[in-house]
């Protein structure tokens, strides 16, 4: 997966570090300030570009139409904007910004770009921890030693009914993605592949 963050302040490192340890991930990190960027180089397995984000060669260069997923989190609303339609307009399969208000992130849905406001996202965070504490603490690996993970449906798992993937992978089927939409994972349903799966995984047992 081809991951493109630009911006390497707390949203996106913090970010880094959550995507670095997966599996199959190609991450590229832009940032302006130089000391930034040799931090996170230093200390870190993923490609860190120092330059300007709005610049037409960089952005060239980064092949941002063949981004799984690109993340303009810096702490500039212009340069997140810009460097957002420009991945938009390469045809980037998702492209997510940073946006410091809601009327910015109407503008941003409009245009195809899933805004992100922080402070909004924290909130709801801390909103579930008081009307939802049970999944809250059950979607934290800390507590529940639980993992919410997608999989694609590959060779292994086409052509199998749901409970015989769920015993195959000792995992609990919670919904499938095809299509835009989510189905229920009924006993009669056979998965197909290029499907998507969202699964529960005690994470004492390895897949």
């Amino acid at each position: 997966m081809k991951v493109v963050v630009f911006g390497a302040g707390r949203v996106g490192t913090s970010l880094v570090r959550f995507l670095e340890g997966k599996k199959s991930m190609d991450i590229t990190v832009v940032d302006s300030e130089k000391k930034v960027c040799d931090i996170l180089a230093s200390d870190s397995n993923v490609q860190v570009i120092c330059g300007d984000a709005t610049d037409p060669a960089l952005l060239d260069d980064l092949k941002l139409g063949k981004c799984d997923f690109v993340f303009a989190v810096t702490g500039s609303e212009e340069v997140n904007f810009l460097t957002s339609v420009y991945a938009k307009q390469a045809d980037s399969k998702k492209v997510i910004s940073r946006a410091s208000e809601p009327k910015y992130s109407k503008l941003m849905e409009k245009l195809g770009i899933e805004p992100l406001i922080p402070e909004y996202t924290l909130a709801r965070e801390l909103a579930n921890m008081v009307i939802s504490p049970a999944i809250s603490k059950l979607l934290d690996p800390g507590y529940s030693h639980v993992d919410l993970l997608e999989y694609d449906v590959g060779s292994d798992l086409a052509d199998i009914s749901v409970p015989d993937a769920e015993k195959k992978k000792k995992f609990i089927i919670v919904s499938i993605y095809e299509n835009g939409e989510f189905l229920a994972p009924g006993p009669g349903l056979v998965l197909k592949k290029g499907m998507k799966i969202v699964v529960l995984k005690y994470n004492q047992s390895p897949l």
